[in-house]
């Protein structure tokens, strides 16, 4: 139990934290956008608020009487009034500056000036630029008779100032009135209200967070940790076979799983008690396959030298099977003292059909090679005699030679399978294209033409199934007929053991760990000529 309870405390833990990062992650989320909103929103408040003086200004001017104050210097009762007027407006709007001048290259040059610390400055005085006074929007204001709002630094103070023309009757700007207002009184504002918000969403988003904690963990982490429990009692009572019974009702998706849990355990108990029966019965198939392997093995020549006391030829075959009994065959025979007959042949399909299939082939293609005959009607015969009774309609492709050992000529058909490899004395080997006749079992009286090739001593004849050349590795490439013949032509080998062993070292090399598809099968044969004294191929 104090693993579980370990278990429920993690879980618990994790989603607390979790929630309380989301929550503070939607908070910190809600005031930047919430706190742009209201720094935005209260800037554009204090434009028109800054705004309504400028123009309010800009109206109450006579603009004429620009000119005349900055060519004589002179006040008069009526820049007394207008001074006054803007004195008024920047104690009762707590503005910080508000002032009417006229920009210039190297400073401002002031018609009317009010500051909030009454420390106005007197008719034509000049302010020689400083801080981040926005010259150029003041210029441009001034020459192309437009409005400005913009924000700037004068010391340690933070502005935000409001600029607006002053026309004369024909358009012309005459002069500037600008207002500049504190940036802290106004980012103080935005604050206030920030917090306000912040403290009402946090309040909102903290209780709506406890509630669904408590809501997650009545309606999801409780029956979670009940599932957990019962399925490690699940792997605990395996051995006992009981079945589990988790207490969830949630009338949601997770009683689903819990139900679907409950369906698997019975399923779980009953494919243990199914598995264990298939597994006696498969070690009983994977002993009769074992010995099926070893039948079909014995089936095949398979010990070597095959023919010890003659020395003429020399011949060596091997099979692999894909599985573990295969579909490919090969066989070779003395006929009499004269002739050794060879076959290679390749049934469709795999496994036990294939080898039932195969061994019958095998079977009637000796019986009936021995009761004499040439290749061709040899292999008439025997496709009539399978086309006869094969409802399962399974076919197979034969190579079937008859080389005779005193003349070296070899007499072969071809029913389908594949090109043999022949090597002459000193020379590589090289495919010999025969002519292809129907495969065995496909279709009833077809004939088989013969073709003879002259074995001088030291010639070598390579026979093979398609499962070498079909050969793929992992990127499902094949090793193909050129990599066939660039491995067997590697080397100057001189014994058909020898030669088969390479090819097999090659395709080995080639797959890799890419599983082995098709049965593997080759034969070699060595004509040393009648009298055994071939000289070694260099």
């Amino acid at each position: 139990m104090s693993k579980q309870g370990t278990k429920k405390k993690k879980l618990s833990v994790v989603t607390s934290i979790q929630l309380i990062l989301l929550t503070a992650v939607l908070f910190l989320a809600i005031c930047l956008i919430v706190g742009h909103v209201v720094e935005r929103e209260t800037m554009n408040i204090y434009k028109d608020f800054a705004f309504s003086y400028t123009n309010t200004v800009a109206k109450n001017i006579n603009p004429d009487v620009i000119e005349a104050y900055q060519k004589t210097g002179k006040t008069d009762a009526y820049w007394d009034k207008i001074e006054k007027l803007l004195v008024g407006m920047v104690h009762d709007a707590e503005l910080r500056y508000l002032y009417v001048f006229v920009p210039e290259e190297e400073g401002i040059r002031y018609v009317w000036d009010a500051q909030l610390d009454d420390d106005s400055r007197p008719l034509n005085d000049i302010w020689y630029y400083d801080g981040d006074y926005p010259q150029q929007e003041a210029m441009e204001a001034y020459c192309e008779g437009k409005e400005w709002f913009t924000t700037y630094y004068y010391g340690d103070m933070a502005m935000a100032a409001a600029i607006s023309p002053l026309k004369d009757h024909n358009g012309k700007t005459v002069a500037l009135v600008e207002t500049d207002i504190l940036m802290p009184r106004i980012r103080s504002n935005t604050w206030i209200i920030l917090a306000y918000v912040g403290i009402s969403v946090s309040i909102i988003m903290g209780t709506a967070m406890a509630g669904f904690y408590v809501f997650l963990k009545k309606r999801i982490l409780r029956p979670l940790q009940l599932i957990q429990v019962a399925t490690d009692m699940m792997v605990e009572n395996l051995e006992k076979d009981e079945i589990i019974n988790i207490d969830v009702h949630t009338r949601d998706e997770i009683e689903d799983v819990a139900r679907s849990f409950e369906d698997m355990d019975r399923r779980l108990h009953t494919y243990i008690r199914e598995n264990n029966r298939i597994t006696v019965e498969r070690e009983r198939v994977s002993a009769e396959l074992n010995l099926a392997t070893k039948l079909q093995a014995d089936m095949l020549p398979n010990v070597f030298p095959a023919f010890p006391e003659r020395k003429e030829f020399d011949i060596y075959a091997d099979m692999t099977p894909a599985k573990e009994v295969g579909g490919d065959f090969y066989d070779f025979f003395i006929t009499d003292q004269d002739h050794l007959a060879v076959v290679m042949a390749d049934v469709s399909g795999k496994g036990i059909p294939a080898a039932m299939f195969m061994m019958m082939t095998k079977s009637m293609i000796q019986s009936r090679m021995v009761a004499g005959g040439d290749p061709g009607t040899v292999l008439e015969d025997v496709n009539n005699m399978i086309c006869a009774n094969n409802r399962e309609r399974m076919f197979v492709t034969v190579w079937l030679g008859v080389l005779d050992l005193q003349t070296g000529v070899l007499t072969a058909t071809n029913a389908g399978h594949e090109k043999p490899l022949i090597k002459k004395p000193g020379g590589s080997f090289e495919v010999f294209k025969d002519e292809h006749g129907f495969v065995l079992g496909g279709k009833k009286k077809m004939k088989y033409p013969n073709y003879e090739l002259q074995m001088e001593p030291g010639s070598m004849l390579f026979l093979y199934t398609d499962g070498v050349t079909e050969s793929t590795d992992e990127n499902e490439e094949q090793f193909g007929r050129e990599r066939m013949l660039q491995a067997i032509n590697s080397m100057p080998e001189t014994k058909p053991y020898d030669v088969l062993k390479l090819v097999d070292r090659n395709v080995q090399r080639f797959v890799g760990e890419a599983e082995q598809f098709d049965d593997l099968t080759m034969l070699c044969v060595l004509y040393n000529g009648p009298q055994g004294n071939a000289k070694e191929i260099s």
